[in-house]
């Protein structure tokens, strides 16, 4: 008798555990709330919509110096809606995280402990598996006795059965919960990312603005006539090379002095445009098709960047990753303006990107052919002062020299 009371006793304490314990597993983990933020959200997209529309709606004015103040203007409230509208994305996202790492310490928990007590049972069940249902009739004092026993083992198996599948939800609920955790994660660093992008699209327009103040003067006659000057500039070399096209080139070394930096054409100062294109002749030429970044072609040089562009180098910087030697003595050079998008294509080239380095050399003039090649001569060849070179090297480059005295 008392070897039986020593192994009901266990199973009726574990039972017991078993039965306060599962109304707290078999319940829902309650959720973190998560406040909702999709109507700020939401009014701020609707601010980018409407304020977008209106950018697109400046860009298709006529353009004069107050409309394009207008238009970056705008351009600068649409970018800090953008870094608004991500850190507000951010701040949800936070929440959210934080709610996951809540519920998913809390079923790490319920996991933990559900899986002991089904240890338990195991352990419980195995000490009394030998009685078959022989031995608790003869155990039983009486029919009723034995119907209570059986009917205890019966609630105890249904039970165990519950206890299983608990377990088995709690950690598809925990795998569940720590992939949102994770993706929630990888969705902040994204934004993140996005966030540092729209910082310095707006510190480059707010540089933009006023670098266009500046070489404007904020004068309207005075960013016509740069405006003028920009397209002809365009054109003016365009026109160049289609005239050469009938003309013979004549060959020239790496190093041969091939003029003089100047103004001619269309410049607001003395300097040279020097560009680098992927074609084998001027039929193919077109100012913004198959050009290149300098860079790419010129040897690495320590060169003054002087740009006053957000984004470019400066000060001395070594520039160039290439074989060909710099069109003017590299000793005292400064870049006036650099490759792609600048602080002046916005305002000066309708967005359209600077197709070369613009340069100068105050105490050493003269520009030299950066490779050997062929060489095409425009001496004011298109009637209206332009003066400039267009070379074709023998690895399929061909590099332009503009605004020549």
């Amino acid at each position: 008798m008392s070897r039986k009371i020593a192994l009901i006793l266990p199973v009726l304490f574990i039972t017991l555990l078993i039965f306060t314990t599962s109304s707290a597993f078999g319940q829902t983990v309650t959720p973190t709330p998560t406040p909702d933020m999709s109507l700020q959200t939401q009014a701020l997209q609707a601010k980018i919509d409407d304020l977008q529309n209106k950018v697109s709606g400046l860009q298709g004015q006529e353009k004069t110096l107050s409309s394009q103040i207008k238009i970056m203007d705008s351009q600068i409230t649409l970018t800090q809606l953008r870094i608004d509208k991500t850190q507000q994305d951010i701040s949800n996202l936070t929440l959210d995280i934080d709610t996951a790492s809540k519920k998913v310490s809390t079923l790490t928990n319920s996991l933990t402990e559900l899986t002991n007590v089904l240890l338990k049972r195991m352990v419980a069940n195995y000490e009394v598996g030998s009685q078959n249902s022989f031995l608790t009739l003869l155990s039983s004092s009486g029919i009723t006795d034995f119907f209570k026993k059986a009917n205890y083992l019966h609630i105890v198996q249904e039970h165990d059965r519950k206890l299983v599948y608990d377990t088995v939800q709690a950690k598809n609920d925990y795998a569940n919960q720590k992939s949102i955790y994770e993706d929630k994660k990888k969705q902040v660093l994204g934004l993140q990312t996005q966030l540092q992008s729209y910082t310095d699209e707006l510190n480059q327009q707010k540089q933009d603005k006023q670098s266009l103040l500046t070489i404007t003067q904020n004068s309207e006659s005075v960013y016509q006539q740069q405006l003028a000057e920009a397209m002809k500039e365009l054109q003016q070399i365009q026109q160049a090379a289609q005239t050469l096209v009938s003309t013979a080139p004549h060959h020239v070394n790496k190093g041969d002095i091939i003029g003089l930096m100047g103004n001619s054409g269309y410049s607001s100062g003395a300097h040279l445009h020097f560009g680098v294109y992927d074609i084998t002749s001027l039929s193919q030429y077109s100012y913004y098709a198959n050009y290149e970044n300098p860079a790419n072609v010129l040897s690495a040089t320590s060169v003054d960047w002087e740009t006053g562009c957000g984004g470019d180098p400066v000060g001395k910087t070594t520039t160039g990753n290439g074989t060909f030697a710099w069109p003017l003595a590299t000793d005292n050079l400064h870049i006036s303006q650099g490759y792609g998008k600048t602080c002046y294509t916005g305002a000066l080239y309708g967005g359209k990107p600077h197709p070369a380095f613009d340069m100068y050399n105050n105490t050493n003039i003269a520009i030299h052919a950066v490779e050997e090649g062929e060489a095409y001569i425009c001496r004011n060849c298109t009637g209206d002062g332009g003066n400039g070179v267009f070379i074709f090297h023998p690895d399929g480059k061909m590099t332009l020299y503009w605004h020549l005295q």
